[in-house]
């Protein structure tokens, strides 16, 4: 057992006095700043992290595939307790204290602390730039605006390629003021190192501002590091609508309206653009999220009628149409297109009563007149309407209806069958509505001229719901 304590106090001694030889400054920077930028894409993190806690399991006197393990998780909790572990036996490693100043300076109250960790590695190496950038953000989170610009353009005399010192003395030229030095500064940072939201961020602002030609790079840069950035996704949206590029604007403002909470004004772009690149289906799917939205318009619904009738989804289309006549039951424009549907359907005498509610809407409508006119014809309805009690409208509708059916068996001679209809009165005697609960001969002229001859009468004392049977060319 004695042997044992002496092999480990041994093995503590030769970790504590043996110098530890580092790699250069930016061989180890551009690895930190590699794992930094995979902690903005989803997956990518773990390689580093698996790779360096396998090298640490390999090489426990070696600091540095810690270090990188910590920086895995950088700036939490976590990382601090693995590199205040890491300090205890390399308390003099640069990268160590310089991970914990990178903490400090986020966590709130802790810049002297993240002050002291910095100037701690430069006494031991002031060409140590990490530290000197370090600082810099120190003094900006205090605005000290002379103190971080000093520091910024320090780092970058050791190196000028650090997007680190790019990015933060952009980000303080940025608060004094100074728009044009600040968007060189920035651009250089982002080139190296898009992942730094803070200065993308400040980047599409002065882009915007100065109308920059390369402000939609920078917004696209944005939305790689904030993809649920809703303030960020429209942004991009709208600067792709400006360029004209509309099915790259469309593609962002559906990202947008994926993201949840869109705005009408973002829905009725989209709709608009669908509709302008021929994305029915991408036009109706917004819509319906209009209509959703604003329960009171019915322009939506009336688009998507328009939209499902062209597909000959007819039940669909009136699904519309009724809803639009549900917010606004003075539109003429439903009944039409209801009209239209049931002719295609070949149902025209449902077609003759839209047509009936857009003129007694509207009489002005000369299609809707005209077309109504031609269908009456088509039944042939008599002059005179049927009057008096049911029996006397039976007989009515039953003459002329025969005199009709004659002339169409004439031309087809196997015409025959059965109508069933009921008619509902209300307690006015006036028809309320007429319902054909039967019908075998399948001649829609026929079935036209029978129910308004009894949809036109008038029942004299009548009310209920009386149903009228005719048979049609042969014995009942």
């Amino acid at each position: 057992m004695r042997w044992l304590r002496l092999v480990v106090l041994l093995s503590a001694i030769t970790v504590h006095g043996a110098p530890e030889v580092l790699p250069p400054t930016v061989e180890t920077m551009t690895e930190l700043r590699k794992i930094e930028a995979a902690g903005y894409h989803q997956g990518q993190l773990d390689t580093f992290r698996l790779k360096y806690q396998d090298l640490a399991r390999a090489k426990p006197g070696d600091a540095m595939p810690r270090v990188f393990v910590a920086w895995c998780t950088l700036p939490s909790d976590d990382a601090w307790n693995q590199l205040k572990a890491v300090a205890t036996i390399f308390p003099d490693n640069p990268w160590v204290r310089y991970g914990m100043g990178r903490i400090y300076t986020t966590w709130k109250s802790m810049s002297d602390l993240a002050r002291t960790e910095f100037d701690a590695i430069l006494k031991r190496d002031p060409n140590f730039y990490p530290a000197l950038v370090g600082l810099g953000d120190v003094a900006r989170n205090k605005k000290d605006w002379p103190l971080a610009e000093e520091k910024y353009r320090a780092a970058l005399k050791l190196n000028g390629e650090d997007p680190f010192a790019h990015a933060g003395l952009g980000l303080t030229l940025a608060e004094q003021g100074k728009k044009e030095e600040a968007l060189a500064e920035l651009k250089k940072a982002i080139a190296t190192q898009p992942e730094q939201p803070n200065a993308v961020v400040t980047l599409v602002k002065l882009s915007t501002e100065l109308k920059d030609p390369d402000t939609l790079k920078a917004a696209e840069a944005l939305n790689e590091l904030r993809p649920k950035d809703r303030e960020a996704r429209k942004l991009l949206a709208d600067l792709r609508f400006d360029a004209q590029d509309k099915p790259g604007a469309a593609k962002e403002y559906e990202r947008l309206v994926r993201l949840g909470n869109p705005t009408l004004d973002v829905l009725k772009r989209l709709a608009t653009l669908d509709k302008e690149l021929n994305d029915a289906e991408g036009e109706e799917r917004t819509l319906q999220i209009i209509a959703a939205l604003d329960d009171k318009d019915p322009t939506s619904n009336l688009r998507i009628a328009e939209l499902r009738f062209a597909r000959k989804d007819f039940e669909g289309a009136e699904g519309q149409w009724l809803e639009a006549l549900a917010r606004d039951p003075k539109l003429v424009v439903p009944h039409e297109g209801i009209a239209k549907s049931k002719l295609e359907q070949q149902k025209p005498h449902e077609a003759l009563e839209e047509l009936r509610q857009v003129l007694a809407l509207d009489a002005t409508r000369t299609e809707s007149a005209t077309l109504a006119a031609k269908l009456e014809a088509d039944f042939k309805l008599p002059a005179r309407k049927p009057r008096g009690k049911l029996d006397n409208v039976y007989w009515n509708v039953q003459a002329s209806l025969a005199k009709y059916f004659d002339l169409k068996k004439a031309a087809k001679p196997a015409l025959e069958g059965k109508y069933r209809i009921r008619v509902r009165l209300g307690a006015d005697s006036k028809v309320k509505g007429v319902d054909v609960l039967e019908d075998t001969v399948k001649d829609p002229d026929l079935l036209g001229h029978v129910y308004f001859g009894l949809r036109d009468a008038e029942y004299v004392g009548q009310k209920g719901e009386p149903v009228f049977e005719f048979v049609l060319g042969k014995k009942k």
